[in-house]
């Protein structure tokens, strides 16, 4: 028998085929615009190097290398709203300290206070205000992965809102639930399949990107999958 681990069938999948999706993300990333691994790997370096996430919300370097990660990562076009540099900046810092209570924990982390690192996590996406938007679980996932890239995954509508299987106005207007959620859902995928065994070269930059990879990667296996058929 198959273990389940999720209500959610691709959860399920994903976690008993890890390598398989992450290596087909790798062979087919869909993310080719200058800027989006260049800025995000600048930016995740210099993290590193500023060891705590109090040092990088005060390095103007590493906080420009953000902007333009977030920038190259879509913030800021379409629907949503990124606010100027300054502000921007301003934002993160007036929640520098909720910020570092969270600084050093791991989405993978044995002992784990899942419930109350939920709570914490939400209520920073839900009060750091980089967008004008209201809904501001895209856009504050993305920069929070980059300020605390072992603990957030970056979430989107293309391949985060897919992989769950979420309606758009769940994902628009009951993003608590769905960051509750996902995050439990990212917890369970790397107890099983161990993501950080994968850090590396390119865009295995983190625990959480190798999560986030490797959902693109199943999602645009099962896409190219359903067209082959429809051609068929």
């Amino acid at each position: 028998m198959v273990k389940t681990i999720s209500k959610y069938p691709f959860v399920n999948r994903l976690a008993l085929n890890f390598p398989f999706y992450l290596n087909y993300y790798s062979d087919h990333c869909p993310f080719k615009k200058f800027g989006q691994l260049e800025y995000h790997l600048e930016t995740i370096q210099r993290r590193r190097e500023l060891v705590s996430a109090k040092a990088a919300l005060k390095d103007h370097k590493y906080l420009t290398s953000l902007y333009k990660t977030i920038k190259a990562w879509g913030i800021g076009s379409r629907g949503s709203r990124l606010r100027p540099f300054d502000d921007f900046v301003s934002a993160l810092n007036t929640n520098a300290l909720e910020i570092s209570e969270l600084d050093g924990l791991r989405i993978d982390q044995s002992g784990l206070e899942i419930n109350l690192v939920i709570r914490q996590a939400w209520k920073l996406i839900n009060t750091t205000e980089i967008v004008e938007n209201q809904a501001r679980l895209v856009p504050c996932s993305k920069t929070l992965h980059h300020v605390l890239p072992d603990l957030f995954v970056p979430m989107d509508r293309a391949y985060t809102q897919v992989f769950f299987g979420w309606q758009n106005p769940k994902f628009q207007y009951d993003q608590a639930a769905c960051f509750s959620e996902a995050f439990r859902a990212f917890r369970q995928i790397s107890n099983m399949a161990n993501p950080g065994k994968f850090v590396g070269s390119v865009w295995n930059s983190s625990l959480t990107k190798i999560i986030d990879n490797a959902v693109v990667g199943l999602i645009i296996y099962y896409e190219s999958k359903y067209e082959a058929e429809k051609k068929q």
